[in-house]
């Protein structure tokens, strides 16, 4: 008879073997898919996560890469030359698949799959001049209309029998970006759920069926497809289940931002399902110049959550078959840098959780610390430290927990007027600020972390510190923000104001940028500065508001 000590021994070895092998073999989501998105009409990112052969490297088993195989084809076999030999339009065209095509190769020597990121509808301009009105309704291109459809097959026809190494495709709608496509022009084909009915139909009969490829059909639209169940489920309910066919979406409830919901569509109806989750977080939080560790509250949730949800929730429903990474892009413009540290830790963390998710975030962080940056077990300790204060550091840095401020005002490298005119209605100056005097501690605590870690690579160790310092030097820009556009609130909403207080402030804006841009000479690694003189996509740049503010003394 077995005695209780000898039985309590045995069920302790038998959890390490079962915690063991789940770390090691466990094979829950068998898609794990990797993107570089370049920014639409910039130059390309030179990063190894473009590479498929390290992808491979890490046990990616797909790549999502964005080279325009819509615009790779001719459509001859629509009409013979209907665009024209011996024109720019054409020679274009036949460039653009030559290296689509080299691309591919590179990909089949290291046996990674590729699925591209594809606009739907994009077409070459002459064929749509040709078929314009034959394909809109009210100005728009629809679905619903034949000669659509008709050149929707030319074109998946055309992508195949250019490239057919191609494992298949990701079809993109809803943002249509022409910026490095001069000669071609097209917009979403489907809003309504009618129309997704019908264009899901098509794809999958031209992907799935007729050729046994992969489908990824992407729900990202603005509030609609993506985010409203109702609306989810009466399109993906009209379409019959394929094994090829999976419908990608977005880990939240709107864009990648913090303080909205996990993605309510998630896990409904009756398709498989993959999780996009983007390492740039929607471009709103820094993209990776500085410190913010996005593992846990990607994989928890998120500290502000009131219902806390996370992908490690995931688990027990059959549907989700893997997830879609993004390590570079998800917005415009920079902040630029050529250090990819806080990159290679945010995607590390996913990606292992990916491959098993049964561990715990904090094991996978450790072990990259120890195993990958070669941390001692004090510093191990500090690192965490830092990336844990980071989370909230950045968020309340530029965000609120009083009230729900505007996420879109400090996008990709512009810093915007954020209206402020809430806080002051609601009585909330005073507590404001002294949230963002109590963050800018925490930077502080984090750049002193920063300097007592000492890294193996003597590059990382300089970023470690260069980004650190470049982060709280950005917050406290951001807090003078704050506090100048608290001013400006109370002038628009007729109240007095101090102007002393606005002097200094202004004094201390210009001269703390003097700061950053001294701090960004004397160090080669520091990322490129914000601009606070331009916006693009967002709101009024902060120096037009600056300038009311001086005229005001």
């Amino acid at each position: 008879m077995v005695s209780i000590k000898k039985l309590i021994i045995l069920l302790v070895i038998f959890s390490i073997i079962k915690d063991t092998l789940y770390a090691q073999n466990n094979d829950r989501y068998p898609i794990v898919l990797n993107m570089v998105h370049h920014n639409p009409g910039e130059p390309i990112f030179y990063t190894k996560y473009a590479q498929p052969n390290y992808l491979k490297e890490l046990n990616y088993n797909g790549q999502v890469p964005k080279f325009f195989v819509e615009c790779g084809i001719t459509y001859d076999n629509l009409y013979d030359e209907i665009v024209p030999q011996k024109t720019e339009e054409r020679l274009w065209i036949e460039r653009e698949a030559t290296a689509i095509q080299m691309q591919i190769d590179f990909a089949r020597e290291a046996n990674m799959p590729l699925y591209p990121f594809t606009d739907v509808l994009v077409l070459p301009k002459s064929v749509m001049e040709k078929f314009k009105n034959q394909m809109t309704t009210d100005g728009h291109l629809s679905i619903l209309k034949p000669k659509t459809q008709e050149i929707l097959r030319a074109q998946i026809n055309g992508i195949f029998d250019r490239f057919p190494e191609l494992d298949g495709l990701t079809i993109r709608h809803g943002e249509t970006y022409l910026f490095d496509t001069p000669f071609h022009i097209g917009e979403t084909p489907a809003r309504t759920p009618k129309e997704h009915i019908e264009l899901i139909k098509i794809l999958k009969e031209e992907i799935c069926v007729k050729r046994n490829k992969t489908l990824f059909y992407r729900t990202w639209d603005f509030g609609f497809f993506h985010t409203q169940p109702d609306f989810y489920k009466e399109v993906t309910d009209a379409i019959e289940s394929h094994s090829l066919l999976y419908f990608s979406i977005k880990h939240t409830n709107a864009d990648f931002l913090r303080n909205v919901p996990f993605n309510t569509t998630i896990g409904l109806g009756k398709h498989q399902q993959i999780v996009e989750i983007s390492i740039n977080q929607a471009g709103l939080y820094g993209k990776n110049s500085h410190p913010y560790y996005i593992g846990k509250g990607i994989i928890e949730g998120w500290p502000e959550m009131t219902q806390k949800k996370g992908i490690k929730d995931l688990y027990d429903d059959s549907k989700i078959k893997g997830f879609w990474v993004w390590t570079w892009g998800d917005g415009w413009a920079g902040p630029y840098f050529s250090n990819e540290m806080w990159i290679h830790l945010n995607e590390y963390i996913i990606r292992q959780f990916a491959k098993n998710p049964l561990r715990k975030e904090e094991d996978i962080f450790k072990e990259y610390a120890v195993q990958k940056l070669h941390l001692s077990d004090v510093d191990a300790k500090k690192f965490r430290e830092l990336c844990l204060l980071s989370v909230n550091a950045v968020y309340l840095g530029q965000a609120s927990n009083l009230f729900d401020a505007d996420a879109w005002w400090a996008r990709d490298q512009y810093l915007t007027a954020i209206n402020l005119k809430e806080v002051i209605t609601k009585a909330l100056k005073k507590e404001v600020i002294t949230e963002k005097k109590k963050n800018l501690d925490v930077w502080r605590q984090m750049e002193q972390l920063s300097r007592e870690i000492n890294m193996k690579n003597e590059k990382d160790n300089t970023f470690l510190k260069v980004s650190t310092t470049y982060g709280r030097i950005k917050y406290e820009i951001i807090d003078l923000i704050w506090k100048l556009q608290l001013i400006a609130a109370e002038v628009d909403l007729k109240k007095n104001i101090d102007k002393k207080e606005l002097k200094n402030l202004l004094e201390q804006y210009e001269y703390k940028w003097n700061e950053w841009q001294e701090f960004k000479k004397n160090n080669p690694s520091c990322p490129t500065l914000y601009l606070d003189n331009k916006a693009v996509y967002v709101k009024n740049p902060f120096q037009e508001s600056v300038k009311i503010l001086k005229a005001l003394l």
